[in-house]
């Protein structure tokens, strides 16, 4: 009896008893197939159909036949398995015939083992091309290819061929695979049936698939398409899969929606995505070792930020200084979990994050005053055009040399009294007069740069002229003092620095960019971005800070006695 007329099984799923064939089976795909699927075991190998595809009705059928009794069908892909390899075969219609594909995947490290065979209407010079490849495996068994790429690839199969006579397409989609039907991009719903969305139970969940569809993926992990399935690439070990890199997150959150059932509120869902990412933290094997004498694991890390990030809706690559009220909020509300306690209060902290924007909207509304007015009190008062180099004591204005003489020629005027004054811009800031000249850098600079480049190393001992200026006329120009310098500028350059501190799990310093997302033990030059302090900008940073008290987040534990090795309540006033 020829091979192909042996009696074969067919299964939908991923469930058999045949021993002989199980590891072989089982490990036909690196994903979970469950259900889905068309499982052929025949020959001894597996076959797993994944669309039989239709069969072709348009004119010249006479290309689509094999050895003109066997359909060739179109939308057909299967994989088969040789040892812990996967081979991928596809058919699709040309123009002029049939077009094949085939995909080859290694259990390899090394991303050259990886080839892919572009669409070819000649099956004999694709099929060479595939042997050519796997020659090369001379300590294997290659038995299997030498039946042809139709039989090796089941389609003069009698199972295959009935699902194209009887008409239907019995395309399935496989738990593991993330389709994409357009070929570039997979839709929210391709999102909802990969992660196994049930329409009619989960319609409270849907934000779960757009989180899942929206989150960004690791900086090394690519996505790729191909013959409508979405693969992913990671550069640093140069390994693919068909797994999604945030799938099990995404499929755990909704098994867990589904038992919390959180309202589909944005309040709820928050409080939930929070609960949901600190319980994994603060798991009971985490409980028993700090019962043992072990330690809590960090909370504030780089990684749980930009997840508060993603649950906060927020951009800290726009806004920084958000990092903090984010590192806040974890400190918050992972003492809740640890207390078990739920989380709530999810409100006051977008409060807070909006009294953070307005403080730091404050400052920039300071500088932009503080330009103004230097700008003002540079130029000379009267012609509007040359700097002023001389100050008038008793006019109160600054004027360039020409006007001041023109205008001190004759009258009264002849005995008000003049400062020389020297204007010049801060050459670090270039926003600030300056009022010091350092010998050794050659620079002008303001009070605020001068002390911020000149505090450590051989700077400290630079000696610094104090330039003619209106400092001593400050008492009689109001305007003159936030030309000086309010300290605006260093303020936001601080609140804007992408560079933050954060402890690893040896309590030590890591630096990280949220914009690059580069990470370093050593200290950067850079600004490193700190809290803003509460008696900065005239103690209007009280407004964000000060007003986080105990009194904020109500607590029921407030009137029981407090739990040890922890404050009453649980809460953290302090940054």
């Amino acid at each position: 009896m020829p091979e192909d007329d042996r009696q074969a099984t067919i299964e939908a799923g991923g469930y058999f008893d045949q021993a002989r064939v199980v590891t072989q089976t089982e490990g036909l795909q690196d994903f979970r197939r469950k259900q889905e699927g068309h499982l052929i075991i025949a020959d001894d190998r597996p076959l797993l159909v994944m669309s039989f595809g239709t069969k072709y009705t348009g004119p010249n059928p006479a290309k689509y036949k094999i050895e003109g009794k066997y359909d060739i069908p179109v939308g057909y892909k299967v994989i088969i398995k040789w040892d812990d390899d996967e081979i991928v075969f596809m058919t699709r219609q040309g123009h002029l015939g049939p077009e094949f594909q085939i995909v080859y995947l290694p259990k390899s490290p090394v991303p050259e083992d990886f080839t892919m065979f572009e669409w070819n209407a000649n099956i004999a010079e694709i099929w060479d091309q595939f042997l050519k490849v796997i020659e090369g495996h001379e300590d294997r068994d290659l038995r299997l290819f030498k039946q042809g790429p139709w039989r090796t690839f089941g389609v003069t199969r009698d199972e295959v061929q009935i699902a194209l006579k009887q008409g239907t397409d019995n395309k399935t989609i496989i738990d593991g695979i993330l389709y994409c039907a357009d070929g570039e991009k997979p839709n929210l719903q391709e999102h909802m049936r990969y992660i196994g969305f049930d329409p009619e139970t989960d319609e409270d969940f849907v934000w779960i698939c757009e989180a899942f569809r929206n989150e960004p993926k690791p900086p090394a992990m690519f996505q790729y398409v191909s013959s409508n399935m979405v693969y992913w690439a990671d550069a640093t070990t140069q390994e693919t899969s068909w797994k999604h890199p945030h799938y099990d997150k995404y499929r755990q959150m909704l098994q867990a929606a589904r038992m919390q059932k959180p309202v589909a509120h944005w309040k709820s869902i928050m409080a939930f995505r929070i609960e949901y990412l600190l319980s994994s933290i603060f798991t009971w094997e985490v409980e028993e070792a700090v019962q043992n004498g072990g330690e809590y694991p960090l909370v504030e890390t780089v990684d749980n930020v930009l997840e508060m990030e993603r649950v906060f809706g927020v951009d800290v690559k726009n806004e920084p200084y958000l990092v903090h009220v984010l590192k806040r909020a974890l400190r918050h509300y992972g003492n809740a979990i640890k207390e078990k306690r739920r989380v709530k209060d999810v409100e006051d902290f977008r409060n807070l994050m909006n009294r953070y924007r307005d403080l730091v909207g404050q400052f920039e509304a300071m500088r932009e005053e503080e330009a103004k007015r230097v700008a003002k009190l540079k130029v000379c008062v009267q012609c509007d055009d040359k700097d002023a180099v001389l100050f008038c004591d008793q006019c109160k204005d600054f004027f360039c040399q020409g006007c001041f003489d023109r205008l001190h020629a004759k009258g009264r005027r002849m005995n008000h009294r003049r400062t020389w004054v020297e204007m010049g811009m801060c050459a670090e800031c270039v926003e600030s007069i300056a009022l010091f000249h350092c010998v050794q850098c050659a620079d002008l600079y303001c009070r605020d740069c001068y002390q911020e480049w000149h505090v450590r190393g051989g700077r400290r001992n630079h000696v610094p002229i104090v330039l003619r200026s209106f400092n001593s006329q400050t008492h009689m120009l109001p305007d003159a003092t936030p030309a000086m310098g309010t300290g605006a500028s260093k303020i936001l350059a601080q609140a804007r620095s992408p560079w933050f501190a954060f402890k690893d799990e040896n309590n030590v310093n890591l630096y990280y960019n949220i914009m690059t997302g580069e990470s370093r033990r050593d200290m950067p030059l850079a600004i490193i971005n700190e809290p803003i302090e509460e008696t900065r900008g005239g103690g209007m940073a009280a407004g964000w800070s000060a007003s986080y008290g105990s009194n904020m987040f109500p607590d029921p534990l407030d009137n029981q006695p407090a739990i040890r090795g922890s404050k009453k309540g649980g809460h953290e006033t302090s940054f």
